[in-house]
């Protein structure tokens, strides 16, 4: 009886502690996800017509550098900076009173050397002249001819006219003033033909050849547009900067590009294909460029590989396909999964 009374307790002890542990037992509440609002952009191929921009500058055709050989101190100066000129013309003097007397001495030196030339030729065709007499009066007639036309450069160099037709860029020559031998006076630039020099990277410069079309927009000429072809490409880089000259030529007839003007020059570059997304939107991770993408309402990473950088955002090469929906606003709050709720 002891035994019967003993398993009905324990039963029932049993009973209560599995009701007390049922009646423990909480069920966990499921946690709700918030959607987070972004921003997104559909994405379409785009093909060609991509383009590189480089800053390039005006330069003239040809610059001569114009001085006084003999130096001295200027008399007068015909024209300013900015006047067109012609070749020949008289741009200014110097003073020239020592050119002119050392002039006249090797003049009057030459005359009185024609003189007794003259008058031992008649005595040398009679043959009453040594043989050894004739050739010396010939050499000073020689010398003196050869002094006269030195002692006529010098006069003439005190007057520098221009040796081409064109603009003075600079003038340094003042009336009063002394310039030393050699040193530039006036600078004389040929503007009928102008040449924009621009800088490529040596990364770039395979993409570049002589004859390929480019553009060119002046912004000092109301963003004047100029369609023209490449003319020069440097084949030595800049020690400094890694990158290659190329020139564009362009006439000027008009004389409205001036030297020094800036332009931007636009390059068309080789057939590629991609898609375009705004560059804030791609992130650096560390296996390599990415952006969140929307996928049956939720967030998901993707792993990108750009071409490279364009004027309205990045070009991407794969990793993304037609019709993709890319999310430009709103990444710092997402995670992988994380529904989407698309701002209007």
């Amino acid at each position: 009886m002891k035994n019967v009374l003993k398993q009905s307790f324990v039963l029932c002890l049993c009973g209560v502690l599995v009701l007390v542990q049922g009646s423990c037992k909480h069920e966990a509440p499921k946690r709700e996800l918030t959607p987070v609002a972004v921003e997104v952009l559909s994405i379409d191929t785009v093909s060609g017509g991509l383009t590189r921009t480089y800053v390039g500058e005006v330069e003239e055709n040809l610059s001569v550098a114009m001085s006084f050989p003999a130096g001295g101190r200027v008399d007068r100066v015909y024209v300013r900076e900015g006047d067109y000129v012609h070749a020949g013309q008289l741009l200014a003097e110097i003073n020239n009173s020592n050119a002119q007397n050392a002039y006249n001495s090797a003049k009057a030196s030459l005359q009185q050397a024609e003189d007794a030339y003259q008058r031992l030729k008649k005595v040398y065709d009679k043959g009453s002249l040594a043989e050894v007499k004739w050739v010396e009066m010939q050499t000073k007639l020689d010398q003196a001819r050869a002094l006269e036309q030195i002692a006529k450069k010098q006069l003439d160099e005190c007057r520098m006219t221009a040796p081409i037709s064109g603009v003075v860029g600079t003038c340094n020559a003042k009336v009063g003033g002394t310039m030393l031998p050699g040193e530039p006076a006036m600078t004389l630039l040929d503007m009928g033909k102008v040449s924009v020099t621009f800088s490529v990277p040596e990364s770039e410069i395979s993409t570049v050849e002589v004859g390929k079309e480019a553009y060119v927009y002046v912004p000092a000429l109301d963003n004047k547009m100029l369609t023209g072809r490449i003319t020069e490409r440097s084949v030595t880089s800049s020690r400094v900067s890694h990158s290659y000259q190329v020139k564009i030529a362009f006439p000027n007839a008009d004389k409205s590009l001036l030297p020094g003007m800036v332009c931007k020059v636009l390059l068309e570059q080789p057939d590629s294909r991609g898609f375009i997304v705004p560059a804030k939107c791609v992130q650096t991770r560390p296996e390599g460029l990415s952006v969140w993408v929307v996928r049956n309402g939720r967030a998901q990473r993707r792993v990108i590989t750009s071409t490279e950088f364009v004027a309205n955002g990045v070009l991407v090469s794969s990793g993304l396909a037609s019709g993709d929906t890319v999310i430009t606003a709103g990444m710092q709050k997402l995670y992988s999964g994380a529904i989407i709720k698309t701002e209007d």
